[in-house]
């Protein structure tokens, strides 16, 4: 009888033990509403600022949401709203957060697109991590500090989280919106770049101000190390005639293969700052006109120093095209010219030098009409219209004929969905 009771009681003891401990990491992300502290915070005992506790938790900490306010409250400097959570800790502790510091798991019916594929799915990464589990969370409020209220506007940061069985997190703010304007992800892979067989996180995002008509554009490759995520190769991408105007290129093309990164662009220059076009004499006669070069360089890793390091400097080359039919060679960058230069046969190569444009008015409307100031083979230096002509061997000639084929008025209206990043695996 005693044998039993001991039984018994040890089972009784066991059964508490293991429900004391509560959800595995995995089971809360899965199962439940997680979230996860963007920075250090304190706990509350309630849902105010004035009853502060002495526990709080470091960057990365993992929780279950248990309760939340129905509205939003003021932080501490009254310039932002955000909702009180009440949480429970992977050690079983229950307290009040205030959402500026907390990133809430995203609802499976608003994760981007990009994102589904890896979102709540088993990951393997190293330094810790080797078993993980990726999800996304978002910190959302409101700013509400601005002059007109009327104007108030949404205040969210957007989070790729990687948590591993012990509950801790890394996390990468891959998107926001704000007041001065929003980010937003264009590209996602989880793909090995440094021949570890071990997977970087590669992110391309874009991002919007509201005092500039170009979104800027970056590629960011991320690896673990110890307990974190360490960027290890960052490159803008966006190729600006000025600072808020694209140029016809509109994007550098990145091309990752194993542990390579080669860069490549059209680059729209000032002549007087270009390097190939000084045997030809050739000057930005207007703030219309630039000259063509080609630009590449590449970056390798490197395991010891544990970053991508310069491979090939950059070099520049010139940039070739063909007549797609028989073309006239013009003097000036002008249909209006009376003086024709050459004709030119179908499929003649031609060295691309200078890109120029004028406005003009056809019935009415205006309209933005191309030339290219090229060398025929036979030595003749002139213009030609730059949709009579095709580019080849360079990653840009489809955005290029793209946009010599239909110019927007307004440079700063062009926009491309060509592809610029490419990522080969080995």
């Amino acid at each position: 009888m005693r044998v039993i009771q001991f039984i018994y009681v040890t089972l009784l003891f066991f059964t508490f033990t293991a429900s004391a401990k509560g959800d595995t990491a995995s089971q809360i992300i899965l199962q439940k509403r997680a979230a996860v502290s963007v920075s250090t915070i304190r706990f509350y005992s309630d849902s105010s600022f004035t009853k502060s506790t002495e526990v709080s938790f470091t960057e990365g900490e993992l929780f279950e949401i248990i309760g939340q306010t129905v509205k939003e409250h003021y932080d501490n400097t009254q310039t932002q709203t955000f909702k009180w959570y009440k949480v429970r800790s992977l050690n079983g502790q229950i307290g009040w957060i205030f959402g500026d510091n907390l990133a809430v798991v995203i609802p499976n019916y608003h994760v981007d697109t990009l994102l589904k594929p890896y979102f709540k799915k088993e990951a393997h990464f190293d330094n810790g991590f080797e078993n993980s589990v990726i999800w996304a969370a978002s910190v959302e409020g409101h700013d509400e500090h601005l002059k007109d209220k009327s104007a108030n506007t949404i205040y969210q940061e957007i989070y790729l989280i990687v948590t591993n069985d012990k509950g801790k997190s890394v996390m990468l703010n891959y998107a926001h919106e704000n007041e001065s304007g929003k980010k937003i992800i264009e590209k996602l892979y989880i793909q090995d770049v440094t021949d570890n067989k071990i997977d970087e996180i590669i992110l391309e995002t874009s991002i919007a101000t509201k005092d500039k008509n170009l979104p800027e554009r970056y590629i960011e490759i991320h690896s673990f190390t110890a307990n974190n995520l360490e960027k290890i190769f960052e490159e803008r991408l966006i190729l600006a005639w000025e600072d808020d105007v694209p140029t016809p290129a509109f994007s550098k093309f990145i091309e990752i293969e194993g542990n390579d990164i080669r860069i490549a662009y059209v680059d729209f220059i000032a002549c007087e700052k270009a390097i190939l076009t000084p045997p030809y004499n050739v000057k930005s006669l207007t703030n219309q006109e630039r000259c063509l070069e080609y630009v590449t360089y590449s970056f390798i890793w490197d395991k010891a120093k544990r970053t991508f390091i310069p491979f090939y400097k950059e070099s520049r080359t010139p940039i070739y095209a063909h007549t797609e039919g028989v073309t006239t060679l013009h003097k000036t960058a002008s249909l209006a010219s009376s003086e024709k230069l050459a004709t030119i046969a179908a499929n003649e190569k031609l060295l691309v030098i200078k890109h120029s444009d004028l406005f003009k008015v056809e019935k009415g409307v205006k309209k933005v009409e191309n030339w290219l100031f090229v060398k025929h083979a036979s030595g003749i230096l002139g213009y030609v219209k730059a949709d009579e002509v095709s580019f080849k061997n360079i990653e840009h000639a489809p955005v290029l004929h793209e946009y010599y084929a239909k110019t927007p008025l307004l440079k700063q209206l062009w926009k491309s969905k060509a592809e610029f990043l490419s990522i080969k695996k080995l």
